[in-house]
């Protein structure tokens, strides 16, 4: 380029490093024609390229999470509408299993919209009084099921009292449900799954505990990104859309509070919520 010779910009892309240090470097060569010169711009695109690799990744786990539920839901509707008349009990299996998989639909769009509204910076909560004892309860009677389909043993240790906080039940939900969905998700069949609730004078802390297949300790940097999945071989058969870990922390950040980790591979993993009794959001 120098010499005159050839094109008068050239733009590649680089890779330095390995696994986790790997970054990407893109270099652009441009030829100065009044001082004869060339100009190098080097640029660090490597959390560009991880975005747009997640964002590939999601979009394919999306596709198979839309197309099951939408195929199970296919195949019950046509088994109910051919042998439901004649046989009540399964004809009410059916429409059990068109709601949990409704339901499952329901959920995975509600996460990519409320994902949209955290990129946006659009994502806010509405404060008003939340009942904990009634939103612990409500959560224990819906996973209970989920729990003994592993032969898991799930456990709720509240305190006799709680109090109502102000914040958005909904989304408090979410978060509960998402780290508790997750817990049965990654626990082998026999394993246990215990929710305690602990109060001091200013904060609620909420501690999700499993016996599951834990987190290394680099994915732990990043469980709370959004898109991002374990490098784990043996989740190749758990579906998940990597998104209910990043809308959770952000949840919990808008009221004001903290979310953690804590794990050992193959020993559990143990998710931290604490907020603030007054749940002031930031």
């Amino acid at each position: 380029m120098l010499a005159g010779k050839g094109p008068g910009r050239v733009r590649d892309e680089v890779q330095l490093g390995e696994g986790l240090e790997q970054s990407t470097l893109r270099m652009t060569m441009r030829r100065l024609t009044d001082s004869g010169g060339v100009m190098l711009t080097i640029e660090d695109v490597t959390q560009q390229r991880t975005a747009e690799a997640s964002r590939h990744d999601f979009v394919s786990q999306a596709t198979h999470e839309l197309r099951t539920p939408l195929t199970n839901i296919r195949l019950y509707v046509e088994t109910a509408q051919t042998d439901g008349e004649e046989d009540k009990e399964l004809r009410g299996e059916c429409l059990n299993v068109i709601s949990r998989e409704s339901q499952r639909l329901e959920r995975l769009v509600s996460e990519m919209l409320s994902v949209s509204e955290i990129e946006a910076g659009s994502m806010t909560i509405r404060k008003d009084d939340v009942r904990l004892d009634q939103l612990f309860k409500s959560l224990e009677q819906d996973y209970k099921q989920n729990a003994s389909k592993k032969n898991i043993d799930l456990r709720f240790d509240l305190p006799p009292k709680l109090p109502a906080i102000q914040g958005d039940r909904d989304k408090l939900a979410i978060v509960v449900q998402n780290l508790l969905g997750n817990a049965i998700k990654y626990t082998p069949e026999g394993g246990n799954v215990n929710v305690g609730v602990d109060l001091s004078a200013t904060e609620l802390n909420i501690e999700v505990r499993d016996s599951g297949i834990g987190i290394s300790e680099e994915d732990q940097a990043h469980v709370f990104e959004k898109f991002y999945r374990a490098n784990d071989p043996r989740l190749g058969d758990i579906t998940g859309s990597g998104l209910g870990l990043a809308l959770a922390y952000e949840i919990i950040r808008l009221h004001g509070g903290e979310m953690t980790v804590e794990s050992e591979l193959n020993e559990g993993s143990m998710f931290r919520v604490t907020l603030p009794i007054s749940a002031e959001g930031v």
